[in-house]
This record gives C-alpha cells, structure tokens and sequence, in this order.
C-alpha cells in the first residue's frame, strides 16, 4: 500500500510541471490563439521604428506573466526572421529555465563571474531563439546584476542578436536603478488583466514616463 500512496504522489507532483510545459509549447505553436497574440505583439513593436536592440521587460508586481510574454513574444520575433535572446535576470525568483524544465546550472551569473560571453551560456528554445537562464544563484553574485557589468555583457550578447529581451525585477527594483536599466534600448511594462488595478498599472506607467525611460508600451497579459 505505501508504493501505490508514493507512486500516487509522484504523479500528482508531476502534474503542475506538465502543465507548465504545455503551455510552453503553445507559445512555440505558429496557430494556438496565444501565439498569434504575441504576433501581433511584435509586429506592432517592430511598427514603432524604434531601435528595439535590448528591452527590459518588467511589471508592476510578481505574478504578471513577464517571464511568459518574453518567451512569447521572443518566440514570435525569431520566427519573423529575427535573431534573439532572452535573459533572466530575476536572481531572487529565478523562473525562466523551469518553463522548460531544465536545471539551472549556469546561465547570467556565470558569464558575471566568470568575465566569459553572455551568449556562451543557455540553450537554443527554438531555431534563432537562445535562451539564458539565472544561472547559480548565491548572494555573493546577486550585486553582478546591478552592476554595469550587465549592461556590458548584453552590450556584447547584443553584438551577435537583433534583440535581447531581459525578464528584468519588477519595476520598482528597475526605477530604483535607472542608470543600470536606463542603459538598454527600452522598457516594456508588463500588467495582468485580472491582478493588476488599474491605479497601480497606470501608477507605474507615469513613474517610468517621469524616469524618462524609452518606454515601449505596456502590454496586457491575461492569458496565463
């Protein structure tokens, strides 16, 4: 009796990680609802003729899908013939590697440490899609990503890719540092459709607009 009870709890813990997975391969499915969304997310990007090299993608609070609109709309961008990378940069919640579940053994913190490319680390998602996890993360290392050692290490990724999208902290992590975030090309806000009030969503937009940051737009998730 107690292998048939583990063996059911094995299952059960397997489920939430399938889960995740399938909604992962639908954001790689050309026809699924969710990836003609991040279509029309990056056509009307590209429609700004604004130089879209490095955008840091972030949100009002955990929870909006910002990790999720990376991946979706970097997807759509490599499939438009687009050479891309994504780059998680959340070293306190690091998420980016399990939507495919993979380990987290190297990734941004090793090219920090280390002083190698950022592009020698990750894993290729999808043809011209290269995707770059946290890597370890100790709190030796956590300063790296607020240092200007990131801005050159995207510098240098961007160097080989027409866009680095970063899954950067949440937007008052990023208006706290804005000569590090104010370095790349621009800013998208993240909001979700259901979680996010209205106030706060708008509330953020202005504090990014005072900042003077290049803000590409806010985008709404609701789809997770």
């Amino acid at each position: 009796m107690n292998l048939g009870t583990n063996a059911a709890s094995s299952a059960a813990d397997t489920r939430p990680a399938e889960e995740q997975l399938a909604r992962t391969r639908r954001l790689f499915t050309p026809n699924s609802e969710v990836r003609r969304s991040f279509n029309t997310l990056a056509e009307n990007l590209n429609a700004l003729n604004r130089p879209m090299g490095s955008v840091v993608v972030t949100g009002p609070e955990p929870g909006v899908g910002r990790t999720t609109v990376c991946l979706g709309l970097g997807a759509a961008l490599a499939a438009a013939g687009k050479e891309v990378a994504i780059v998680d940069c959340n070293l306190d919640r690091p998420h980016l590697h399990t939507l495919f579940g993979r380990p987290n053994f190297t990734g941004l913190t090793s090219a920090l440490g280390n002083d190698k490319p950022l592009g020698d680390y990750g894993f290729e998602a999808a043809p011209s899609l290269r995707v770059i996890p946290t890597g370890p993360v100790l709190p030796v290392l956590r300063p790296l990503t607020n240092s200007p050692k990131l801005t050159e290490a995207v510098r240098t990724l961007g160097e080989t890719k027409d866009v680095v999208l970063l899954d950067a902290p949440v937007a008052s992590q990023v208006l706290a540092a804005p000569n590090l975030w104010g370095s790349f090309d621009g800013i998208l806000l993240v909001v979700h459709a259901t979680r996010t009030p209205k106030g706060v969503a708008r509330g953020f937009t202005d504090a990014l607009l005072d900042a003077r940051v290049n803000l590409f737009g806010v985008v709404l998730n609701g789809h997770v």
